[in-house]
Parts: C-alpha cells; sequence; structure tokens
C-alpha cells in the first residue's frame, strides 16, 4: 500500500468516525439519555479530526502527505524560529 492509499484509507476512517459520532449524539437525544455520555461523541470527533491533536485522524493523514518536508508547518507555531514561512 503506497502513501496515497493510506491516505485515502485514513480519510475514510475520519470520515466514518465522525458520523458515528453524529449517529451516537442522534441516538442519545432520542433516548432522553443524552447526559449519561456527556463529551463522549467530542471525544470520537477530537480523534477523527482535532488539528491541535497530533495523533489525530486528520493530522497522521496530512503527516503522509508530507512525509517529504522535514516538519508540516502546522507543528511549528507562528512564533517558533523553526518557522521559515513567517519570518
Amino acid at each position: 500500500m503506497d502513501d496515497s492509499e493510506r491516505i485515502a484509507v485514513l480519510r475514510k476512517v475520519e470520515e466514518l468516525l465522525n458520523e458515528a459520532a453524529d449517529l451516537m449524539d442522534s441516538a442519545l437525544h432520542m433516548s432522553g439519555m443524552e447526559s449519561r455520555c456527556t463529551g463522549r461523541s467530542d471525544d470520537i470527533r477530537r480523534i477523527a479530526s482535532d488539528p491541535s491533536d497530533g495523533g489525530s485522524v486528520a493530522n497522521i493523514r496530512r503527516d503522509l502527505g508530507h512525509r517529504n518536508i522535514e516538519e508540516p508547518c502546522w507543528t511549528q507555531p507562528l512564533t517558533s524560529p523553526k518557522n521559515q514561512r513567517f519570518p
């Protein structure tokens, strides 16, 4: 499996995790028991897509897409001396 195939799989994983979180919210809302799982769907969304979580599926996918770049720009704060894009 090459990187483009891995990226496609990770994109699908992210999509399915977000869909699962939406279904979870809907099912809990219909049951009237959403208070029993407060924040659980948010945890799933964070794992799938949180840009500030280096281990999120979205960031892993981005890293694969930039494998040849030493450090992707989103890992470099604008104030960091490592960030050469914005001197």
